[in-house]
């Protein structure tokens, strides 16, 4: 592919660039970052550019690349606002511009920030086919671009520019020319994404795609909240005493004043147009549709089509007792739906009936909305592919992912609902047909962590807190994904958080947070990883602490050696029984001495829901689960419970909330010694057995005698072929 344009070389700036950028010159002379003008210095947060900007850059390279040829030091790309790419480069003060001005955005780059995007640019080319413009997904432009033109002044002349000497993804191309057929008023907006392009064709200022760019606010420097500014922002970057300040839409006096009252004398600010900042307001939301509090929620079916209205990004979703209310009542089947709202009426109505994970799934004809409560998945919402994909959109739009469909994202968002504030992860990961599917892990609220004896049961309960309160031994937490392992590690750490205690934590990522508790997260875009912090965690002297995890060899040893050097520790492995996790350190490399002096407790646990009280109903035990009974040395109950079928206001179908069955193993000195002479598995649960010590289907029995789950909770957890006739 011919990347000419990007990386001609001449030996003068172009008269445009340097009446729109009088001050590159300057910059090439090493007198410092400009301050005027429409270029401003950018940091990027990784060497990578995003896919989409990436495919921009090479439908414009392949399109004007036809007239020049390669050089070795290219503009490359940052980002683009809708076809309008924003370009890069570490002295664009000596090259000459790939672009007319006017229809790309440059940004000043750090030689080093230049260099990592230049070899990771040169590996993607490498792997890069050239566009195809005659399968119907694209459409080229018009026209090359003439030695002379004359600037667009309007929207519509804008519009019309874009049209002759743009390319365009197809659908994108279909709004736009349906906009100009409707002969828009002079102040009527372009459909994204072409309002940004716009506005830069028609020299109303910068525009920034604020994707892979490091906020920069210099030190020292307080700034309005995002909650209490006049609108969204985000400081774009900064040199001497001017900042760059991105916004949805421009111009923005109040936010003006207020940022100048808050950096004082001496600053000033510019403002870049950059769509990817805004949250909705709420304030126009028009709902009608009964409110359903309590119960599964009933599955609703769309079906008649929408298109995507405009919808904006901010990390930072919040919505009044008035907007739950509405949202609750929002009918999603209505002609006119919002995208928009449709989400947030279902991240509402997750958060409401206390779900853990809120899935948005675009299928191949349909789309759906799950959620997961109390650990099943429920239906909620079935809509077509393509009013689904928008949804996605919108909800990407809302929590700030970028716009790139081809490689997994994770991200976050703050949901202030009401009187509480819940933190979001969220995975999106793509799918077929360049759609993509989202996953909202909803982390416990700020302080609500149960106590041990909410969650297990007291004999259970006894032996962690009789383990935790020793002065050292590690404990470690076992099961798979989803079994509730961090909530019985932290209901723990909160019954030992005294003034007496110094407790840290290395969480990926912090989920609940306990005043007195030192808590440290991972950050890879700060570099902050296992390795930097347990340098960190080893110097703050804890008397107990959590070190998340165990991924490998060196953090098991570091586990080890810090029980052994006077300090209780806790950790997770995902394993699936006490007597696997032993095996699993020795086979691990972890000197099995150590290994026995340092530990003190193995628990396994999985989560069963658990019976409503005030409307399970009791049952005598049948045959079959009385022989279970005997079977597994437990004493067969007199009565049994089960869930009413339906369930009652305060449940959903017979269960409210869940708790543990755990399988413990307290490592005594017979235990002790079969670590040293590396026993396996089967000797451990073995022992374990002859003990009276229960594993975790055993231990879900004991719930289910109790009345505290139903028979067939607990027969999840039954090893997979006991109760199946494979035998010919």
């Amino acid at each position: 592919m011919n990347l000419g344009p990007f990386i001609s070389e001449s030996a003068g700036l172009s008269p445009m660039l340097r009446d729109q950028c009088p001050d590159l010159g300057a910059v090439a002379q090493g007198a410092g970052p400009p301050v005027a003008g429409s270029v401003y210095p950018v940091r990027l947060s990784d060497g990578a550019v995003s896919h989409d900007a990436f495919a921009w850059y090479l439908r414009w390279a392949d399109w004007l690349g036809l007239r020049t040829a390669a050089d070795r030091e290219p503009w490359l790309p940052v980002g683009h606002v809708g076809p309008a790419l924003v370009l890069g480069h570490s002295r664009p003060g000596l090259l000459k511009p790939p672009l007319p001005p006017p229809c790309f955005q440059p940004v000043l780059l750090t030689e080093e920030d230049y260099g990592r995007l230049h070899a990771h640019c040169l590996e993607s080319l490498a792997a890069a086919g050239r566009p195809c413009w005659d399968d119907g997904t694209l459409v080229a432009p018009r026209s090359m671009f003439p030695e002379r033109f004359i600037l667009p002044g309007s929207r519509l002349a804008a519009a019309q520019f874009m049209i002759e000497y743009f390319p365009h993804e197809r659908e994108d191309w279909v709004r736009l020319k349906d906009w100009i057929a409707s002969a828009p008023d002079a102040g009527a907006p372009l459909p994204q994404p072409y309002e940004g392009a716009a506005w830069l064709l028609m020299r109303r200022g910068p525009v920034g795609d604020l994707c892979g760019l490091r906020e920069r606010v210099p030190e020292g420097l307080t700034l309005p909240v995002e909650g209490d500014a006049a609108t969204p922002y985000r400081v774009v970057a900064w040199a001497g005493r001017t900042l760059w300040i991105g916004c949805p839409s421009l111009p923005q006096p109040r936010l003006e004043d207020q940022l100048l009252d808050a950096v004082g004398d001496g600053w000033q600010l510019r403002f870049v147009l950059a769509p990817a900042v805004a949250v909705p307001s709420g304030a126009d939301a028009d709902f009608s549709a009964p409110r359903t509090p309590h119960g599964p929620r009933a599955r609703l079916s769309i079906d008649t089509p929408s298109a995507f209205p405009s919808a904006h990004a901010a990390g930072v979703i919040r919505l009044s007792e008035r907007e739950i209310g509405e949202l609750e009542r929002y009918d999603p089947r209505r002609s006119d739906r919002d995208p928009v709202k449709v989400f947030l009426r279902e991240l509402s109505a997750a958060i409401r009936c206390g779900a853990s994970d809120l899935h948005l799934e675009p299928g191949l004809d349909r789309a759906r909305v799950r959620a997961r409560v109390d650990g099943l998945m429920e239906e909620w919402l079935e809509m077509n592919a393509e009013f689904g994909q928008a949804v996605v959109g919108a909800a990407k739009e809302l929590i700030g992912l970028p716009a790139e469909r081809f490689v997994p994202q994770d991200g976050g968002c703050t949901v202030h609902h009401g009187g509480e504030t819940v933190s979001v992860r969220v995975s999106c990961y793509p799918i077929r047909r360049r759609r993509q599917k989202l996953a909202l892990r909803f982390l416990p609220r700020r302080g609500c962590v149960p106590s041990l004896a909410e969650i297990m049961p007291a004999r259970e309960a006894g032996m962690l807190l009789h383990a935790a309160t020793r002065p050292y031994g590690l404990i470690l937490v076992c099961g798979p994904t989803g079994s509730g392992k961090t909530t019985t590690v932290f209901s723990t750490l909160s019954s030992i958080n005294t003034a007496e205690k110094n407790i840290t934590t290395m969480e990926d990522p912090i989920e609940y947070e306990l005043e007195g508790v030192n808590q440290a997260e991972l950050d890879p875009h700060r570099g902050v990883g296992w390795e930097v912090l347990l340098k960190g965690f080893l110097r703050q002297d804890p008397d107990a602490g959590m070190l998340g995890e165990i991924r490998d060899r060196p953090t098991a040893e570091t586990a080890v050696r810090q029980a052994l050097t006077g300090h209780v520790v806790f950790a997770t492995l995902h394993t699936m029984s006490c007597a696997r996790t032993l095996e699993r350190l020795i086979d691990m490399g972890i000197n099995a001495d150590s290994l026995a002096s340092a530990l003190s407790l193995v628990a396994s646990q999985r989560l069963v829901r658990r019976l409503c009280r005030r409307c399970r109903v009791r049952r005598l035990p049948s045959d079959d689960e009385a022989a279970l009974f005997r079977s597994r040395g437990l004493p067969v109950p007199d009565d049994l419970w089960a869930p009413t079928p339906g369930g009652c206001p305060s449940c959903r179908g017979g269960y409210s909330g869940r708790l543990a069955a755990v399988e413990m193993l307290p490592v005594v000195d017979e235990v002790a010694r079969m670590i040293e002479r590396r026993a396996r598995a089967r000797e451990f649960a073995e022992w374990a057995s002859a003990c009276g010590l229960s594993d975790v289907f055993g231990a879900a029995l004991g719930l289910a005698a109790r009345g505290e789950t139903s028979m067939e909770e607990a027969a999840e957890w039954r090893p997979v072929w006991e109760d199946f006739a494979w035998r010919p």
